[in-house]
């Protein structure tokens, strides 16, 4: 099967992994850029010109249809792809709730994440109170995440769909510096739903084999 496109952007990456797992998941091949060098190839004239942000990913179809957000890049493949209507739900409530789940991976779990663990990793300045306040968001999200996954395998549904993997994608980081036994162990049904999608055979042809 011919690329549909190419995903501009380092592949060692949480966000290059949300687009190319569903675009594995949903069988579609998709060309990427595996010496893309970030805060270096996104900075050059050329890429500016056409993403004048200068965000990675971002993707190009052979017709010139180009997209930046790894949300966009991969309910766009998805929308376009999709062989069934589980992966992006079945209804428009479902619809509804999958958006739900993206963007609160996104917008709100993510920044708390990074806040939390990137100081401690050497990533960002580590300033005490703000990393306790993420940390304290952070705590706060996998709490509701935990309840939420109470007798449910996916979020959304009886199948899996796009915010699984986005949820999942956002999990990896905590999961493989953050929380250690006993936490995990406290986020029962979390790590019981994290450790069922990370051995999807997207997932794993994606990322490989997961240690926590």
């Amino acid at each position: 099967m011919a690329p549909i496109g190419t995903l501009i952007g380092p592949t060692v990456n949480t966000r290059n992994y949300k687009v190319r797992i569903v675009a594995k998941y949903l069988g579609v091949n998709i060309e990427t850029t595996p010496q893309f060098e970030l805060g270096v190839d996104n900075k050059t004239p050329e890429y500016m010109a056409k993403y004048p942000a200068g965000m990675a990913p971002a993707f190009e179809t052979a017709d010139g249809f180009s997209l930046t957000q790894s949300a966009a890049i991969a309910y766009y493949i998805a929308s376009k792809n999709a062989s069934n209507t589980d992966f992006l739900g079945q209804t428009s409530e479902e619809t509804g709730e999958i958006l739900q789940f993206i963007l609160l991976s996104e917008t709100d779990y993510a920044p708390a994440m990074t806040g939390t663990i990137y100081p401690l990793l050497g990533f960002m300045p580590l300033i005490k109170p703000a990393r306790q306040q993420a940390e304290q968001q952070l705590v706060r999200f996998l709490g509701v995440l935990n309840a939420l996954l109470v007798g449910r395998t996916f979020l959304v549904g009886e199948r899996l769909t796009i915010a699984d993997v986005f949820v999942a994608c956002n999990l990896l980081l905590v999961y493989r510096t953050y929380l250690e036994e006993a936490d995990r162990k406290q986020y029962r049904n979390l790590t019981r739903y994290f450790k069922t999608m990370v051995a999807q055979p997207a997932f794993k042809a994606v990322i490989g084999d997961v240690e926590l």
